[in-house]
């Protein structure tokens, strides 16, 4: 499978001046390509494990690198102004590991921008409800995932790490099937409303802003 979805939520967290950017599963390249668009004197550095994913990225991204984000060692590639580890930590062995690593790829005044799933989200929770608990290609229950978080998990993940949280957000909304179109602007209070009260069932992703700690 090819990653080739450009998180929107994440892309409206990175730097929105000239920056260097580490793309930690970085896909085919399209969230750091998005990115590059938004303003001149950027630069994405991308990881990724698939070598079809890296073939493509190339053609998009300044730097591509191919490894096994389990094993690969960051100090190397030096500092960045911003980290992204986008729906990538809950396909690895030891994802505290490479949070860790990536401090050495840190200034003071650096970011961290984390995305993660969250397995609770009410419409999984209604399969968990029905008896269902299937994996797929892609999505929530992902089989390539190693690991499933909910809000409180996901921010201990990213704390154990070695980074200090300093925005969190739910990115999800309130069910209104049928109807969201008529409630216009209304819709979107109520979805906002929903989502920071009530993360862990209505937010299908964690978004995390973070720095060194």
């Amino acid at each position: 499978m090819v990653y080739e979805a450009v998180n929107a939520a994440v892309l409206a967290r990175l730097p929105a001046r000239p920056a260097s950017v580490l793309d930690l599963g970085c896909g085919d390249g399209s969230l750091g390509a998005a990115w590059k668009t938004q303003g001149s004197g950027r630069s994405v550095t991308g990881v990724t494990f698939s070598a079809e994913e890296a073939a493509r990225a190339r053609g998009r991204l300044n730097v591509v690198i191919t490894a096994d984000l389990d094993e690969f060692e960051t100090t190397p590639l030096g500092r960045f102004d911003c980290i992204v580890c986008s729906h990538v930590l809950e396909h690895l062995r030891d994802p505290r590991r490479l949070l860790q690593a990536a401090r050495a790829n840190a200034g003071p005044e650096t970011i961290l921008v984390v995305a993660l799933p969250n397995v609770l989200f009410w419409r999984q929770r209604v399969h968990f409800l029905a008896g269902n608990f299937r994996y797929t290609d892609g999505g929530l229950m992902d089989r390539t995932h190693l690991a499933f978080y909910d809000p409180q998990t996901a921010r201990e993940l990213v704390a154990e790490g070695g980074w200090r949280i300093v925005e969190s957000s739910g990115d999800g909304g309130f069910p209104l099937p049928g109807i969201r179109r008529f409630l216009g602007g209304a819709a979107r209070a109520l979805d906002r409303a929903a989502v920071r009260l009530r993360p862990a069932l209505f937010a299908f992703q964690m978004i995390f802003t973070a720095q060194p700690g």
